[in-house]
C-alpha cells in the first residue's frame, strides 16, 4: 500500500500544484477586473433649500406702530432672530435660516425701518387757476385722498371748480382779473375785483367762499407802484378781515412762480422746507405743468414720513406774512 502511495504521489502532487497555479491565475485575473471597474459611492446633495419672504424685503413703520412680522416660509423648519423696537426710530435687521436633512443652509432676511412718526400737517395750495392741468392734478389728489385748497381766478373752465368743489377741496378766491394795476389801485377796486370771483364760485357751486388770497400775498411790495403812496396793503388786510374774510399767505414755496423751472426741483423745494412738527402751507400754482408734476411724488413722500395732508377753512393756520406796504 505503502509503495501504491509512492507511486501515485508523484502525480497528485503535480495535479494539485497545477490546480494551485490555474486558481491563483483566475484569482489574479478577477482582482485585476475588480481594480479596473469603477467603485461606486453615493453622490452628494449639494442643493440649497429654498427659503421666501413672506412681505417685502423692506417694511417701514413709524414709532408707536406695532409689528408683526411676516416671516418666511420653506420645506423645512425656518428659525427666525432679529428684534424691532417700534418705541426707537432705526433700521433693525431680521434673519431667517433653514437647512435640510443634508445639512445645507439657506438663509434671508429683511429690514425694517421705524420712522420718528411726524406731527406735521401739509396745505397744498394752488393759486391762478383752474387750467388745463387742473385734471391732473385733481385726479392725482383722488388718488391718494388728499384734499387741497384752489385759490381761483376768473380763468379756466367752470366744470373744474365744480369739480375741486365736488371732490372735497377748499375754494378760495384770488383774484378775477390778477391783474395789479387794477385791483391795487384802489380798494373799491380791489373789492370790486375780489367779489367778481366770489360770484363766479357761487355761481358755479352754490357755495359762497370767504377764503382768499391776494394776488402776490399780503406782504407783497408790487401794489406801492400803484396805489399812490396809501400803503393800501396796511388798508386791505384789515378790511378784508372787517367783511369777514379770511386771508392766506404761506410758509413754504415751491418755487414755480420765480426760478424754479422743473417738477424736481418744485420736490425738492417743498420736502426740504416743510416743518415736520407744524404747520406748513404750500404756495404752487396749477397753471405750472411742472408744478402740478411734482405733486404726486409730494404727497408720496408726506405720506411716507408720516405727515397729514388738509386743506384750509377759516379755522386753519393762515401763515400770514409781515405786510410791506
Amino acid at each position: 500500500m505503502a509503495d501504491k502511495f509512492k507511486k501515485i504521489s508523484p502525480y497528485l502532487l503535480n495535479f494539485i500544484g497545477c490546480s494551485l497555479v490555474v486558481g491563483m491565475i483566475f484569482y489574479a485575473i478577477g482582482v485585476l477586473i475588480l481594480l479596473d471597474k469603477p467603485i461606486e459611492t453615493p453622490s452628494a446633495d449639494y442643493s440649497v433649500p429654498e427659503i421666501t419672504l413672506l412681505g417685502d424685503s423692506h417694511i417701514t413703520i413709524y414709532t408707536g406702530d406695532s409689528y408683526d412680522d411676516p416671516g418666511a416660509i420653506s420645506d423645512t423648519t425656518v428659525f427666525a432672530s432679529g428684534q424691532v423696537d417700534t418705541t426707537r426710530p432705526g433700521d433693525y435687521l431680521v434673519s431667517y435660516v433653514t437647512a435640510d436633512s443634508a445639512g445645507n443652509i439657506a438663509t434671508a432676511s429683511r429690514v425694517v425701518t421705524v420712522l420718528s412718526r411726524n406731527t406735521g400737517v401739509i396745505y397744498l395750495t394752488f393759486d391762478d387757476g383752474p387750467s388745463a392741468y387742473t385734471a391732473e392734478l385733481l385726479d392725482v389728489l383722488a388718488k391718494y385722498n388728499v384734499k387741497a385748497t384752489f385759490f381761483v381766478t376768473n380763468a379756466g373752465s367752470d366744470e373744474m371748480i365744480a369739480r375741486e368743489y365736488n371732490e372735497g377741496h377748499a375754494i378760495g378766491l384770488h383774484s378775477c382779473t390778477h391783474d395789479y394795476s387794477y385791483i391795487y389801485v384802489s380798494v373799491d377796486n380791489f373789492f370790486s375785483d375780489l367779489y367778481c370771483v366770489q360770484n363766479r364760485v357761487k355761481n358755479i357751486t352754490g357755495y359762497t367762499s370767504y377764503l382768499m388770497r391776494f394776488p402776490g400775498g399780503s406782504s407783497n411790495l408790487v401794489s406801492s407802484r400803484y396805489d399812490g403812496g396809501t400803503r393800501i396793503m396796511s388798508t386791505l388786510v384789515r378790511e378784508v378781515e372787517a367783511r369777514g374774510f379770511t386771508y392766506f399767505d404761506w410758509n413754504i414755496t415751491s418755487g414755480d412762480a420765480g426760478g424754479t423751472t422743473s417738477s424736481d426741483g418744485v420736490y425738492r423745494n417743498v420736502i426740504n422746507q416743510v416743518y415736520r412738527d407744524g404747520k406748513s402751507v404750500v404756495l404752487q400754482h396749477d397753471i405750472k405743468s411742472f408744478s402740478v408734476a411734482a405733486v404726486e411724488r409730494i404727497i408720496q413722500w408726506g405720506l411716507a414720513n408720516g405727515f397729514t395732508f388738509d386743506k384750509l377753512s377759516a379755522d386753519s393756520f393762515t401763515a400770514h406774512h409781515g405786510v410791506n406796504n
